[in-house]
């Protein structure tokens, strides 16, 4: 099937009151597990990677944006669902920009360190060169507490978007797709939280733009579920597929004896491997969040 354009999948879960879900991962196989997922559940899919860590210039082992993008994007191509996909949630200015060029049909660019004023100038600069593209933007007012880091902690500051504020960042950025925080953070699945579904309301009343959740995997799944109902079209979800894999990886390891072919447990595909066991794991749980989103079904 044809990869098909973000705006075209919402406004059907938008008509059709589901959320589709942005499942990130983190290399070719894992991409394909999230794929298989939506196949299987007959769902709409939104596939990509993490704009921090991807370009991140620390890492050392350094990675091609284009080479992943080539990776994603022709997967998403190549799938028998409606798929699309994003380079999300990047700190790095040059690396979305570039991204605008490799065939990603959103991208979005967010730095909690940056001051309001000048955080809006990058976005709308961005705003401008995605759209001479074709492509969209998301945006959030400010960055979810966690991102990219580790919080023990539920933090004192959940940093929640408040509706006269999201209105005024729509405004000034033009942004296409607007990511809430109603009261979550990056927990990564240690500890769940619930979210203002009032406050939702609020911003939903002023800001007449597909709005997105991110943070899934340390909400409650009640919440989510009323959160979709209340107007919330996309959800973005990480943390807890990188938990599923390597949980899987570790306690598959601790089966393995001193006598063991190294073909067959890493890479072979077969039974024996870890790595596609880590996988298959990962496909189940994002085909049993697609049901909880309510996009099985939807394709």
């Amino acid at each position: 099937m044809t990869k098909v354009k973000v705006t075209e999948l919402i406004n059907d879960a938008i008509k059709k009151k589901y959320a589709v879900g942005y499942f990130e991962s983190w290399d070719i196989e894992s991409t394909l597990a999230v794929a298989k997922a939506a196949e299987k559940m007959n769902s709409p899919v939104i596939l990509g990677f993490s704009g921090i860590y991807l370009p991140n210039p620390v890492k050392i082992y350094k990675s091609s944006l284009k080479i992943y993008a080539d990776v994603v994007n022709n997967i998403a191509s190549e799938i028998k669902v409606p798929a699309t996909t994003i380079f999300n949630e990047s700190p790095f200015y040059e690396s979305v920009i570039e991204s605008i060029n490799y065939g990603y049909d959103m991208v979005m660019f967010t730095d909690e360190n940056m001051a309001y004023d000048e955080l809006i100038a990058k976005i709308k600069k961005i705003v401008k060169a995605a759209h001479e593209k074709g492509v969209k933007v998301e945006g959030e007012v400010s960055t979810l507490a966690g991102a990219g880091s580790y919080l023990s902690d539920i933090p004192d500051d959940y940093k929640v978007t408040e509706p006269e504020m999201a209105k005024k960042f729509v405004e000034d950025t033009r942004v296409d797709f607007l990511a809430v925080n109603l009261g979550q953070a990056h927990m990564h699945g240690r500890k769940k939280m619930h979210l203002d579904i009032k406050k939702l309301d609020e911003i939903k009343k002023l800001v007449d733009i597909p709005l997105v959740l991110h943070g899934m995997s340390s909400i409650k799944q009640e919440d989510i579920k009323e959160a979709v109902k209340h107007g919330i079209s996309k959800i973005n979800v990480s943390s807890a597929m990188k938990q599923i894999y390597f949980e899987t990886i570790r306690e598959e390891c601790k089966k393995i004896g001193p006598s063991y072919n190294p073909y067959l447990i890493v890479g072979s595909g077969f039974k024996e491997d870890i790595i596609t066991k880590a996988n298959i794991n990962v496909q189940r749980f994002v085909e049993k969040t697609i049901t909880v989103f309510g996009s099985s079904g939807k394709a």
